[in-house]
């Protein structure tokens, strides 16, 4: 009995600090009536004007956000906000590549425009800079129509590969493989020397695999059969 009783004092004697410790907690957030002469002043306990003030400004917060975007306010990195030119590509209106026609000196070291087009590996593919502006219904901070580099000079046309592939094999030896990839010139060639006797033929077909017989315009294959 000698240790219960020990026990139950030892849990009274550890509880009454605590107990008095929140009682004081909360007699310092009750808001608190001063008597000066004859005027009774309310004093608010700084944690509430705090707690306030932060409502104010995330209401403020919320509606500068339903109103479209963070402003004119200074980026911040652990913010809702991301800078528009980090957006991936899903979230962006591009324009096409500009068109240089092969001409370098249109550029005049400017990093827009292409002058080649197409290529089969990431070397040979040449790369430039477009306008793009970020879809209307996304919210970002910073300019919403801005340059993104990085965009390969790559366009497709109406050339497949699979297509051309059967057209060279079946009908190589008339150049059909050739009026399809626009060559015209070597096209009526081969289509008078019947494939060049078969040997044009059979050599066309090996460029093909072996992606060395491309558009004449430059595109590359069209993905889509």
């Amino acid at each position: 009995m000698r240790i219960f009783y020990g026990f139950v004092a030892f849990l009274v004697a550890t509880s009454l600090p605590a107990a008095r410790a929140i009682q004081a907690r909360s007699d310092k957030e009750q808001p608190q009536t001063v008597v000066s002469g004859t005027a009774v002043q309310s004093v608010v306990p700084v944690q509430a004007q705090l707690g306030s003030g932060m409502g104010a400004s995330s209401s403020s917060s919320s509606s500068s956000s339903s109103s479209g975007g963070p402003g004119n306010s200074a980026f911040h990195p652990l913010g809702p906000y991301v800078s528009c030119s980090f957006l991936p590509r899903d979230f962006l209106e591009c324009k096409d590549p500009v068109d240089r026609h092969e001409n370098a000196t249109a550029k005049n070291g400017k990093p827009i425009g292409c002058v080649k087009w197409g290529g089969s590996t990431y070397e040979d593919v040449e790369h430039t800079e477009v306008l793009c502006t970020v879809f209307s219904d996304i919210e970002c901070f910073g300019n919403r129509t801005f340059l993104r580099a990085g965009i390969p000079c790559v366009r497709y046309t109406d050339h497949y590969f699979v297509t051309t592939l059967i057209y060279s094999m079946l009908l190589g030896f008339l150049g059909m493989d050739r009026f399809c990839l626009g060559q015209t010139g070597t096209a009526v060639g081969k289509l008078l020397t019947m494939g060049g006797v078969g040997v044009w033929w059979i050599i066309d077909v090996i460029l093909l695999i072996t992606n060395n017989l491309l558009p004449e315009d430059g595109s590359n294959w069209n993905p889509y059969v």
